[in-house]
């Protein structure tokens, strides 16, 4: 029992400071960065077999009449996939490719949701796919993206 209770604490003690070096890495990240002052600071939780954030955008990120714009909704997709690749696969990488299908406006101060989740897996690549709908559960786009894995001292050092 009692080794049971020390494992426990050491894991406890692992994921704090797994979750602490994610904050350091990614501060000044444009899609999740608390620090990014025009970053779109999404937060990311775990649920099941995806993550998922929930968003809200104003003007700022609008195409045109009220609809925000296509890079942007590629931008939430792809930092999906990221945290994707870092909570479920506990791994880094980069995006090697991503293709996104726009199936409706996403129109601005409108509530949606953002979910990714893991498709394939070998040893140098990871497939992801990821999708935003509104409230409504309506589809507006998806997203499948290639991702080459980085090493965790190379995510560190950039």
């Amino acid at each position: 029992m009692r080794g049971s209770h020390e494992q426990r604490q050491l894991g406890v003690r692992a994921v704090a400071e797994q979750a602490l070096e994610r904050d350091e890495l990614f501060t000044g990240c444009f899609g999740c960065g608390r620090d990014n002052p025009i970053g779109l600071k999404l937060e990311f939780r775990v649920e099941g077999d995806a993550v998922r954030a929930d968003f809200s955008f104003d003007q700022r990120y609008v195409g045109y009449d009220k609809f925000i714009h296509g890079g942007i909704i590629a931008t939430v997709l792809d930092e999906a996939m990221g945290w994707a690749l870092v909570e479920l696969a506990g791994s880094y990488g980069v995006t090697r490719k991503l293709s996104v299908e726009y199936r409706r406006p996403v129109t601005m101060g409108r509530p949606m949701t953002v979910r990714a989740r893991i498709v394939e897996r070998d040893k140098t690549r990871i497939t992801i796919e990821a999708y935003v709908e509104d409230q409504r559960s309506r589809l507006l786009a998806s997203a499948s993206g290639e991702w080459v894995l980085v090493r965790r001292e190379r995510a560190r050092a950039s």
